[in-house]
């Protein structure tokens, strides 16, 4: 099970890359799961609303099959969780429920909030969060992953065709002229290095990384 918090959700569905996703992770649509308010985060009950929202009908259209396919996202609220009782303010109430259902949970969470991990860097000697770290995910990772097993030009010119969507991506794979894909590959590795740096070395990176 993959949990994706609202901001990497829409990305994805914005970049029309929802399938090569869960293709790269190899799992189906089913095996998401999306926060219970993402359909009104992104307007989908409103046809003009979602597509000023998301910025195209494909993107409208992908994040419908992604609400309608996904499970949403459920917390058992119990004392023994010790993630509903985070209560930092640099963490947003969306972010800390994704944290919360991690707990004794085996997915994994994909967020597009790199300050969410950054902020969850700074609660020390907390077990539960420590444990954590090995299940997250940013979107930049997420990519990554995507072009490990999708064909280079196929993402390139869907991510280069909306450069309004995130910068980070957008500047990787080249704003004004289409990057390589090895120079790609490095420039997300260079805000994944960053993340880890940002979190004081408790954002992991991928053990098969090439990079």
């Amino acid at each position: 099970m993959y949990l994706l918090d609202s901001d990497a959700a829409k990305k994805i569905c914005q970049y029309h890359l929802l399938h090569e996703l869960a293709g790269a992770l190899n799992c189906a649509l089913c095996d998401f799961a999306v926060l219970p308010q993402l359909k009104f985060q992104l307007k989908l009950t409103k046809d003009d609303k979602a597509l000023a929202k998301l910025g195209t009908q494909e993107a409208v259209d992908l994040a419908r099959q992604l609400v309608a396919a996904a499970c949403e996202v459920q917390v058992v609220a119990q004392s023994a969780n010790p993630l509903l009782l985070l209560n930092r303010p640099d963490i947003d109430s969306g972010e800390a429920t994704l944290f919360a259902a991690l707990y004794g949970n085996e997915a994994e969470l994909l967020s597009g909030d790199k300050r969410a991990y950054v902020a969850l860097s700074k609660v020390d000697d907390v077990p539960t969060v420590d444990a954590l770290w090995a299940h997250l995910i940013c979107l930049e990772e997420a990519m990554w992953l995507v072009l490990k097993h999708i064909d280079f030009q196929h993402v390139s010119d869907k991510v280069r065709a909306r450069p309004d969507v995130d910068m980070a991506i957008s500047i990787s794979f080249g704003r004004t002229a289409a990057n390589p894909l090895e120079t790609v590959n490095e420039a997300l590795w260079g805000y994944l290095r960053s993340l880890r740096t940002d979190t004081g070395g408790k954002y992991l990176l991928p053990s098969c990384a090439t990079a």
